[in-house]
């Protein structure tokens, strides 16, 4: 296979079969790492590991606007912890994991208003 002509879609199919570890992306490829990064910097004008670390953002981010937790998407994509996941996460989105999470509807609200006894309900819906 040659790799420098290798699409973007079957990077990201490469990276999420390596667990998203550019070593063994290299492997994989039956490349060296070095070479690695002269393919991806003449591609995608940046490192394999930069790479790698903006799809695992990217996906994410797809995972928690459908529900997944900052801890579940963590796991799912291999952070080491969830606090790094956040901090790598507002580094490439500008913004926390959770302001993409979606928002609380008026049902699971007025439920909350109910299990703790406010009587006034309608003024906080």
């Amino acid at each position: 296979m040659r790799a420098g002509v290798i699409g973007t879609e079957t990077w990201e199919q490469f990276a999420r079969q390596a667990e998203f570890d550019v070593g063994r992306m290299a492997s994989m490829c039956a490349i060296s790492d070095r070479h690695l990064q002269r393919i991806f910097k003449k591609q995608f004008q940046c490192t394999p590991s930069r790479w790698v670390r903006e799809l695992q953002c990217r996906l994410a981010k797809q995972l928690i606007s459908q529900g997944y937790s900052s801890k579940a998407a963590a796991a799912e994509l291999k952070f080491a912890t969830e606090s790094h996941f956040c901090r790598e996460f507002k580094k490439v989105h500008g913004s926390s994991p959770q302001c993409f999470a979606p928002q609380e509807s008026n049902y699971l609200r007025l439920l909350e208003l109910v299990r703790h006894g406010r009587p006034n309900l309608r003024s906080d819906i």
